[in-house]
């Protein structure tokens, strides 16, 4: 099928769905006249993402004779599959799910099309109800439109608020107080099954979730005024902003955390870490919004009624980009 097609079929899909969950009903005079078409949609292994396609799919086909078929790879390899796939104009997905970072390598070349005409032209996706970050900044690149938000959330700390309070503890207000709990907690019985448990426990296998993990740390040491300022490059002269002392602040933060938590801690992802925070078994944590439906989950949560959470901790110093050293923080920095 054609790739323009299939690009509004999935645009279609968000719609559609959203008009089938809100009055109940499917839309039958429409329901074939996409008969016979597969829409072939990429995105990684897992249940955050690939489960709702999948299971929205059937209902989709319902609504439009359209057949949707999900591809999943592990997240390692999603960025170079598609990228391969677009270069060599193999054509072998019609839509994809990707991090919105990825927009720079992949639209300055071609390989996305700029939906904006459609989603201006679409009242049913209610694009204006997309919050203002997400709508302006994850779905856009250089003012033109590219993807639809199917996730948008932020890093934060996750804590246990029975352990915290019944040892007179604070939540984390600095990445040393982090630390500090994540000790207090380390190889004691946090769930009462007898057990050594974990102080804390943070997604760190390679090639997937863990730059994330580090990159929440190294803002606080890299940047004191937002993202206008830049954690990952001055936005004066877009020099990188890893080679100095708060960046390695950072890295040693993040070496220290991974003897925090599970010995297997370095092979853990955010499916393993959540999984280890839900069933009592971590102190801390840091993800984005998945936890906190999944600790209120009565077929696997041990943590119910259990579980704070607090904005990302910061620093007492920060990275002078004048001397490109640490300092400590102050009204002008």
């Amino acid at each position: 099928m054609s790739r323009q097609l299939a690009r509004a079929l999935v645009l279609a899909l968000a719609a559609a769905v959203i008009a089938a969950c809100s009055n109940g009903t499917s839309n039958t005079s429409s329901n074939n006249k996409f008969s016979g078409v597969t829409v072939r949609v990429l995105t990684f292994t897992g249940p955050q993402i690939a489960e709702p396609l999948q299971r929205r799919g059937p209902d989709f086909e319902r609504l439009t004779g359209a057949k949707i078929e999900v591809i999943t790879v592990p997240f390692s390899d999603l960025y170079q599959k598609l990228l391969t796939d677009f270069a060599t104009k193999t054509n072998s997905y019609d839509a994809t799910v990707f991090d919105p970072q990825w927009m720079g390598d992949y639209v300055p070349s071609g390989y996305l099309e700029d939906l904006g005409g459609r989603i201006q032209g679409d009242s049913a996706l209610q694009w204006s109800d997309i919050a203002p970050f997400f709508r302006d900044f994850s779905a856009s690149f250089k003012g033109h439109i590219y993807t639809i938000p199917l996730d948008g959330d932020f890093q934060m700390v996750y804590y246990r608020t029975d352990l915290l309070q019944k040892d007179g503890l604070q939540p984390p207000h600095t990445w040393d107080d982090y630390i500090s709990i994540a000790q207090h907690f380390q190889g004691k019985d946090l769930n009462g099954d007898g057990k050594a448990n974990y102080g804390s426990c943070l997604a760190m296998k390679r090639s997937a979730q863990s730059y994330w993990m580090y990159s929440s740390i190294a803002s606080a040491f890299l940047q004191s005024q937002g993202t206008k300022q830049g954690a990952f490059f001055d936005t004066n002269n877009m020099e990188p902003l890893y080679n100095n002392p708060a960046a390695a602040k950072a890295l040693g933060i993040y070496k220290t955390l991974s003897k925090l938590g599970p010995p297997d801690q370095l092979n853990n992802d955010v499916g393993d870490s959540r999984g280890l925070f839900v069933t009592g078994r971590c102190a801390l944590s840091l993800d984005w919004g998945d936890i906190g439906p999944l600790a209120v989950d009565k077929t696997q949560s041990k943590v119910i009624d259990k579980v704070g959470a607090v904005i990302l901790p910061g620093s007492k110093q920060v990275l002078d980009r004048s001397t490109m050293q640490l300092a400590d923080c102050n009204p002008t920095l």
